[in-house]
């Protein structure tokens, strides 16, 4: 078992349970979180944690199959126990119901139809103030968002009746399950009204404890490079299952970038559970990006008004969309909102991109998200263009990482434009240009003398593919005085030399131009 990590506060809550429990005082916790953050691993921890002080440790689980198995942690619970426990259940006809093969002397046919809650919640109250004599209890209800209504109503019974009993209970359950109108939501209501009942919430992991929590599972192996690991961090954003499943799809040579199979279709079997209209939404808006305006989205979407309001509220009422600021949503994790969009067909992936490229042509500061859709839906010139305008814009806000990338992706679909020049309004050179220097302004220093010395190679020997423009003296003498510049911040002996001979041939240069204007 990994070792638990990030959750100290969480566990001394969960430990100071145990204590009042052992102390006469019966206490329950309600331990929520999203999925995959933990729940199961922490009160895991609490149970060994319990049973090496000798408490005896019933834990069951709820299952996804709805109401068709009444009590049915109960049941798994009086299961799975030592076989010391079963004398005590059978001692007790009803609880023996619930034992594989014990039936308590009942006749299935005549009394199982007949028995009451009221004899069912006393014999389970019974058996665990019994139990709390001889040692104290850790009882553990795990999933209570996929309770049936008697398990529901049994746990509201046992945390309001038992008082001076030795037992503490620990509840778990999802809250991104929890829908608005879900059947847990009133009980948990309630029961957080009891003095004896605490909430404990996970939150994601912190990524200095989620990145040591995937450490301690790769400890005997090779060890995974730290941008592999940072790159896993930053896609599970706190969750530690979806940590360890990106993990296991991890290669030698690195972090695949695609999602787990196993992973994508757990958080798509969420996404089937909402009506046709609400994925449609989610369609849309995982093509927007990880948040988005609400007009965008309803634009995209294309649905009639009254529709898409309902739509998105089922959305967000199923936590699959979160508000997001005043005008807009954002999924409630990144990777439900990849897999959403990785499960696009292709087609309606495109037509999604073309529809919202048309949506943000022409409004002011979207030059990004346009050359973003625009080159998803195949539309090069379109995409060339906005890169252009975006690189300029995140260059005036003094953002030089983004400009160097709109510039750069300007740059790589140069020859796959008609007439390049003159939609860019620029040379390919001076483009070239702008990407090094910002490059350069972001700390990319290799990257810019790269650039630079591919621009200042085509100026020295005029071929076919230097457009319009490239052949301006000034031009040259700008990349050979930039290029000198960037070779000597590299502080290299050889880079040195380089610089020295550039500069050489730029000053050159430039004398010759002067001498063949002035004749």
């Amino acid at each position: 078992m990994a070792t638990l990590v990030g959750r100290a506060a969480e566990l001394a809550r969960l430990a100071n349970l145990l204590d009042e429990a052992a102390a006469g005082h019966a206490v329950a916790a309600l331990v929520s979180g999203d999925a995959g953050v933990g729940k199961s691993r922490l009160v895991a921890e609490v149970a060994a944690s319990a049973a090496s002080r000798g408490f005896t440790v019933l834990t069951g689980q709820c299952a996804e199959i709805g109401d068709s198995v009444p009590y049915l942690p109960f049941a798994d619970a009086l299961r799975t126990a030592s076989p010391d426990l079963e004398a005590a259940v059978k001692t007790r006809p009803v609880l023996a119901m619930l034992l594989p093969d014990g039936d308590g002397g009942y006749d299935r046919e005549s009394d199982w139809s007949g028995l009451t809650k009221q004899q069912m919640f006393g014999a389970m109250l019974g058996l665990l103030a019994e139990l709390s004599d001889e040692a104290p209890v850790l009882l553990i209800l795990e999933d209570l968002h996929w309770a049936d209504a008697t398990t529901r109503d049994l746990v509201t019974f046992l945390l309001r009746m038992l008082h001076r009993e030795r037992v503490a209970t620990i509840g778990t359950y999802r809250t991104d399950d929890l829908y608005r109108r879900h059947p847990l939501r009133p009980v948990l209501a309630d029961l957080r009204r009891l003095p004896s009942v605490v909430q404990v919430e996970l939150g994601p992991l912190p990524p200095s404890a989620l990145a040591e929590h995937l450490s301690s599972i790769r400890n005997g192996r090779s060890r995974l490079p730290a941008a592999a690991l940072n790159h896993i961090v930053e896609r599970a954003e706190g969750n530690a299952y979806y940590a360890e499943e990106l993990l296991a799809a991890t290669t030698a040579s690195g972090p695949s970038g695609a999602l787990p199979s196993g992973l994508a279709a757990l958080l798509m079997s969420r996404v089937e559970l909402v009506s046709d209209a609400a994925q449609l939404v989610l369609r849309a808006a995982a093509v927007a990006g990880r948040r988005a305006s609400d007009d965008l989205v309803r634009a995209a979407a294309a649905l009639p008004e009254g529709r898409y309001d309902e739509a998105v509220r089922e959305a967000v009422a199923h936590q699959l969309l979160v508000p997001d600021g005043a005008d807009g949503y954002a999924f409630r994790h990144a990777l439900l909102r990849e897999a959403v969009y990785n499960d696009l067909l292709p087609g309606e992936r495109t037509r999604l991109h073309a529809r919202l490229a048309a949506l943000l042509s022409g409004v002011p500061g979207a030059a990004a998200e346009l050359a973003h859709h625009s080159l998803a839906s195949h539309d090069v010139p379109g995409a060339f263009a906005a890169s252009i305008r975006a690189g300029d814009q995140a260059r005036r806000l003094g953002a030089p990482t983004e400009a160097h990338r709109h510039y750069d992706q300007a740059l790589s679909l140069w020859d796959r434009v008609d007439d390049a020049a003159a939609i860019a309004g620029i040379s390919r050179g001076r483009l070239g240009l702008q990407s090094a220097s910002t490059a350069f302004a972001a700390g990319d220093v290799p990257r810019a003398v790269q650039l630079l010395r591919r621009i200042w190679s085509a100026l020295a020997e005029p071929r076919a593919d230097v457009t319009a423009g490239d052949d301006d003296p000034e031009l040259r003498s700008q990349v050979g005085e930039r290029l000198a510049f960037f070779l000597l911040e590299t502080e290299n002996s050889d880079a040195s030399a380089e610089a020295l001979r550039v500069a050489g041939e730029t000053v050159l240069g430039k004398l010759i131009d002067m001498v063949q204007g002035a004749a």
